[in-house]
């Protein structure tokens, strides 16, 4: 009787076993590094000691003395590097980080005397939500997004910011515009995309532009 019972158990647990080391396996994150280096404008001369972040998130770093940084198990996607240091504008550069590789940023900083116009490290642009939502044999992504003017005094008269939509299979692309968007400055916004029979797995920013 009791082998009965514990093959009774059995039964019934194997299905949840199955199910759990399933959803395991459909969840994990894939990882790849990211390797770069910071130079000056008009030397060429390696940058030490500058500030380096990612948008989405994943750490912040100071550049080695020889101007370099790495960034270890990053989720794999699309990533904005910024790079900030006192007397040198803003600066950014946009990679895509693979499974199992390595993406290469370089950066080219200007000092705060050579340029006192806007540049693409000053803008920083991020998705905040989205969602998918069905209507009848269509599917449209509804994003939440927002743009701020991260830079110390120079005002952005125009800027454009560029979205990748993933899916299982295609990719849809969209982006907006905008102007004068003045230091310390932030702006929300939202845009729908039609995706047709597709369902988007992640939404992420691309790239951005700004006037010089």
């Amino acid at each position: 009787m009791r082998n009965r019972t514990s093959r009774a158990v059995l039964a019934l647990l194997v299905p949840f076993i199955i199910i759990s080391c399933s959803k395991e396996t459909v969840m994990t994150e894939v990882f790849g590094d990211i390797e770069g280096s910071v130079i000056h404008s008009k030397t060429d001369e390696p940058i030490r000691n500058v500030s380096i972040s990612t948008s989405p998130g994943t750490v912040a770093i100071l550049t080695e003395e020889d101007g370099t940084f790495y960034i270890e198990d990053v989720p794999t996607g699309n990533y904005n590097i910024q790079a900030r240091k006192d007397g040198f504008s803003n600066t950014s550069v946009s990679v895509a980080v693979r499974e199992d590789r390595i993406a290469t940023a370089q950066l080219v900083m200007k000092p705060v005397e050579e340029d006192t116009s806007a540049s693409k490290g000053d803008l920083e642009a991020e998705v905040t939500n989205w969602f998918n939502r069905a209507e009848g044999d269509t599917t449209f992504v509804d994003v939440e997004f927002s743009v701020a003017n991260i830079g110390a005094s120079v005002t952005i008269e125009e800027y454009e910011v560029y979205f990748e939509i993933l899916t299982g299979g295609d990719s849809f692309f969209y982006d907006i515009s905008g102007e004068e968007l003045k230091a310390g400055q932030r702006r929300f916004g939202q845009f729908t995309k039609n995706i047709f029979n597709n369902t988007a797995t992640d939404v992420v920013v691309l790239d951005t532009w700004v006037s010089e």
